[in-house]
């Protein structure tokens, strides 16, 4: 899913944390976290472009098919239990509860939207088993699944 869709569904599970717990800066938590997720889209665009900013290839999200890992540590399940530990006790309930479900929203999201991607993943320890190698984390076929990268232009390992 696209960046602008994130912004949308956290802003709705914003929203729904706010009327249940009353809390704007629990509210305005799992809205920013809902989206920021997406910057560590950054890692794998370095890793595969280097520190020259190009929006197009940016903004085509598909990293993996150049440089052959796919990092993305945000994107990660293990954050779901992080969050939940992190904020324990009533008094941090709203966040908890907030941030727990824009984390799980936007990585059920990314998965739908994405259905070269298996469950496993979406979890950084699997990615890091697998040594971040795209090839062994999507299979054969998922230079095929987006955008109709053509090969040998940027292509960096």
């Amino acid at each position: 899913m696209r960046t602008v869709g994130h912004i949308i569904t956290s802003a709705g599970v914003s929203c729904a944390n706010y009327m249940v717990y009353r809390s704007r800066k629990a509210a305005f938590a799992s809205f920013l976290i809902g989206f920021a997720m997406d910057l560590d889209h950054v890692v794998d665009y370095i890793r595969a472009h280097g520190w020259k900013m190009d929006w197009a290839r940016f903004s085509e999200a598909s990293h993996e098919k150049y440089s052959g890992k796919l990092y993305l540590p945000l994107h990660s399940y293990e954050l779901l239990a992080l969050f939940f530990f992190l904020f324990k006790g009533p008094a941090r309930q709203p966040y908890r509860v907030g941030i727990t479900l824009s984390v799980l929203t936007h990585l059920l999201l990314d998965q739908r939207c994405n259905p070269s991607r298996k469950a496993g993943t979406y979890f950084l320890a699997h990615r890091i088993r697998k040594r971040f190698n795209a090839h062994e984390l999507l299979g054969a076929g998922f230079m095929d699944h987006h955008h109709g990268h053509a090969h040998g232009h940027g292509h960096r390992h």
